[in-house]
């Protein structure tokens, strides 16, 4: 399937499950709304708030990879026969739960790892030039061994996969189409940047009309929705381009 066809499908897809892009919505529009009551005012905060920040931050987390197995689940039901119901995201949510944990712990460590490595280059060299080209290339692997690994979590779900062998699988995949991988990710990257620059236009005119919060509750609501919307078109894209990658026959027109 071509990226114009997996990214029309997902806008589709998503047009039809405006129930789950509900449930992103509830979930975003909480964290944000809990992080302008939370977030400290000051430079700086008292130790309580920012522990409180951190907790709520690592709650959040642990929450989206449910959140997230579970919309995989539903887009998948989706894609392939044109139906999906709440059962499949509660079901999917458990049933995938480990696994996208597991996978979202390696790619953790592997970020670390560079990042550490990246301080320690600059660190050892003072920042010159040389420690400033490693920083860079550790950079450059990083982002491509996220493209590698990209269709990970929808290989898991679609073919219930374990994390290794899924990981496997995606980097044999993404090796092979590599330019339609990173086209996709670059479209929809490049659709997701434009409409964040308008939201940003908005922002920026209701802070200007608004005082005080009023005008962070409004942009906070907006950018929600239009994340949880984008977040299932993104889903649905891969899912749908994934699943013609892999020839298969049961997917919904």
């Amino acid at each position: 399937m071509s990226i114009k066809e997996s990214i029309g499908k997902g806008f589709k897809i998503t047009g039809s499950s405006m129930n789950l892009v509900a449930i992103l919505f509830v979930f975003g529009m909480v964290w944000n709304l809990l992080n302008i009551a939370v977030a400290p005012k000051t430079q700086n905060p008292p130790l309580s708030a920012s522990m409180m920040l951190v907790a709520l931050a690592v709650v959040f987390g642990l929450v989206s990879i449910y959140i997230q197995a579970g919309s995989l689940g539903y887009i998948l039901n989706r894609v392939k026969s044109g139906n999906a119901s709440m059962s499949d995201f509660t079901s999917n949510g458990g049933k995938f739960y480990l696994r996208l944990l597991v996978l979202g712990l390696i790619v953790a460590l592997v970020a670390g790892v560079l990042i550490l490595l990246a301080a320690l280059a600059i660190a050892a060299t003072s920042g010159n030039a040389l420690a400033i080209a490693a920083a860079v290339l550790l950079a450059i692997i990083g982002v491509y061994f996220a493209i590698l690994i990209f269709l990970a979590p929808y290989i898991i779900v679609a073919d219930d996969q374990k994390v290794f062998a899924a990981v496997k699988q995606s980097i044999g995949l993404v090796k092979k189409n590599f330019l339609k991988v990173a086209g996709l990710a670059l479209i929809l990257i490049v659709i997701g940047f434009g409409i964040g620059v308008g939201l940003g236009i908005l922002f920026a005119a209701m802070s200007a009309a608004m005082k005080g919060i009023v005008s962070q509750v409004i942009f906070a609501v907006l950018s929600s929705f239009v994340n949880a919307y984008l977040g299932v078109v993104v889903s649905a894209s891969f899912m749908t381009f994934y699943l013609g990658l892999s020839n298969r026959s049961a997917v919904s027109g």
